[in-house]
């Protein structure tokens, strides 16, 4: 778990802590507003490096270079301990524990000049560097004979170990697993390897004789082996045409002495069966989306595997936009290596047109699922500036919503008590009709507000009327404030003009018996009156405010909407 997360002195931050307790495997949503610092959050990620914290000139705080960049990270592993860790411009801890990668949007404008005096601008996809270096290209070698050599007489039982060495996505599990093939080698274990190739050399009879001998004798006892139980379970899963659990262990057995004859090579063969397969992979990727035509695909350039992209006038901005954020995904899997990640998504998501936003999240779900098949922990933190809980760009099964800008503002209980019984029976009509909404006419429910312990005085309207737009005026004069109170004010508010502006008492009705306030708005306008554009628009303000969803943060959403400035002139401006 990643309890904390603390920076200091880097691009907009001076000194910001986030208490998150994020979980592993599983969508993080980091919301906060623009201007916030979350690029800054993704900036402090981004210019660290495994031994410190390096930062361009441009990412210095304040531009200036004497103030001390710092990133703390309080991280609970497995067994409940604590890490606490740190980097610095001259050290890093983090790196010895965590592993971490940013994605953020590759598209910058590059200026031309001319010697005419005149300059044009173009956008650029700056080009990604899937893999920074590309392995030799190392074989296993043919060590068949060597292996039949070490095995003795009925070594024709052996079958050909190419087609495992051949299989790439076998090579990827073996590559998990260099463990298991040591320490198949180490003495005891190679001891009761060793006596149950004595047995079968003193078998006699034809290849499958001999085979059919092994599974009804010695595969048993082969199975029991631990380490090359794993080995052969790896082998026999893939499918790869040996026919047999019993030839899968025989053929673990030629790999593990394979591997334990030369470590290094096997390894380094591995490294580039790995890299073909991750080639092959995303090629498959690119493929899906039918933009080859475009010249988009890898390439290998100076040692580099590299995703180029055309100019981004040639190329659609939702093909852009998915493809570059795939290709840094697969960027990421090759710097994500630890028991322990952190992904960072800075803003990606937020303008994706809806089928890619759900193709990004699709690639983001198998991203984490392998991550959690590997046995490994992903942390996903996804910066936005959009509230999931009001714009649905976010899908995710399994997402938790962290808003960074918490807020201070104090909340009128009693607005959170009515607002959490206003589905009652005994009122919910009542309250949507005559509280949450404007209504001329008058109401007396007082016995059934105290029933349920809420404010007796506002079971009638006029007097909780009175409350809200004393909330109103408390906010616009810089006082203390209950943002619930202002959401609801504005909402009766602007209800109260439209219908004031409305003279035929039949329109008048029309209006009130609309449902919601947007709906009333155009309603009024069917029958001429036109409210002004910003009552519309102040609709963030008066739509959020009059819910309560237990287990959220009800309140920072919409405070950090009324400090904005923008917003309180709009409300000031249906006040006056």
């Amino acid at each position: 778990m990643l309890k904390v997360i603390e920076i200091e002195n880097i691009k907009g931050i001076s000194h910001k802590r986030f208490e998150l307790d994020i979980l592993p495997n599983k969508p993080s949503l980091l919301v906060a507003p623009n201007g916030f610092g979350k690029s800054s959050f993704a900036v402090a990620f981004n210019e660290m490096n495994n031994r410190r914290i390096n930062l361009t000139e441009d990412n210095f705080h304040l531009e200036n270079d004497a103030l001390p960049p710092r990133i703390y990270i309080e991280y609970e592993r497995p067994d409940l301990t604590i890490a606490t860790l740190e980097a610095t411009a001259t050290t890093n801890t983090i790196s010895s524990e965590l592993d971490y990668f940013v994605i953020n949007n590759p598209t910058k404008p590059k200026g031309i000049g001319s010697q005419y005096g005149r300059a044009t601008a173009t956008l650029e996809i700056k080009d990604v560097v899937l893999v920074d270096r590309i392995p030799e290209s190392i074989s296993f070698g043919n060590q068949y004979r060597v292996a039949q050599q070490r095995f003795g007489q009925n070594a024709k039982v052996l079958p050909n170990p190419n087609e495992a060495l051949s299989s790439l996505k076998l090579i990827e599990k073996l590559s998990q697993n260099y463990q298991a093939l040591e320490r198949a080698e180490g003495q005891r274990i190679k001891a009761r390897i060793d006596a149950i190739i004595d047995d079968i050399n003193l078998q006699g009879g034809t290849i499958e004789e001999l085979t059919n001998w092994v599974a009804a004798n010695k595969l048993n006892d082969l199975k029991r082996i631990e380490y090359l139980n794993t080995i052969g379970n790896l082998i026999h899963e893939q499918d790869l045409g040996y026919n047999s659990e019993t030839k899968s262990y025989l053929v673990a057995i030629q790999l593990i002495w394979l591997y334990n004859g030369n470590t290094n090579n096997f390894k380094a063969a591995c490294n580039y069966s790995n890299y073909q397969l991750d080639k092959q992979r995303f090629e498959h990727t690119l493929s899906t989306f039918n933009c080859t035509w475009k010249g988009i695909r890898a390439t290998q350039t100076g040692g580099q595997l590299v995703v180029k992209f055309p100019k981004a006038i040639y190329i659609s901005n939702g093909q852009r936009d998915i493809l570059t954020f795939v290709a840094m995904l697969f960027r990421a899997r090759q710097h994500l290596k630890k028991d322990a990640n952190i992904l960072i998504i800075d803003e990606v998501f937020d303008y994706l047109d809806d089928a890619n936003l759900t193709a990004a999240q699709y690639y983001i779900t198998t991203f984490i699922k392998d991550f959690n098949d590997e046995g490994k922990r992903l942390y996903p933190i996804i910066l936005t500036h959009l509230n999931p809980n009001y714009f649905k760009n976010f899908a995710f099964s399994k997402q938790k919503v962290y808003y960074l800008e918490k807020s201070n503002i104090q909340v009128n209980q009693s607005i959170v008590r009515l607002l959490r019984n206003r589905e009652h029976v005994t009122i919910k009509d009542d309250i949507s009709k005559h509280l949450l909404h404007f209504e001329p006419t008058h109401i007396n429910k007082r016995a059934e507000f105290n029933a349920l312990g809420l404010r007796e005085l506002w079971g009638e309207s006029d007097n909780f009327y009175q409350f809200l737009f004393s909330e109103v005026d408390n906010y616009l004069n810089g006082l203390q404030f209950c943002p619930f109170a202002v959401c609801g004010g504005v909402r009766v508010k602007i209800e109260e003009i439209a219908y004031n502006r409305l003279q035929n008492p039949a329109n008048q009705n029309s209006f009130l018996t609309t449902k919601k306030t947007r709906p009333k708005l155009e309603k009024a306008e069917e029958m001429g009156v036109i409210s002004p554009e910003s009552h519309y628009l102040v609709g963030i303000i008066y739509n959020e405010g009059m819910h309560w969803k237990d287990g959220l943060d009800n309140v920072s959403p919409i405070a950090s909407k009324l400090e904005n400035l923008t917003i309180k002139k709009l409300i000031r401006d249906v006040f006056t």
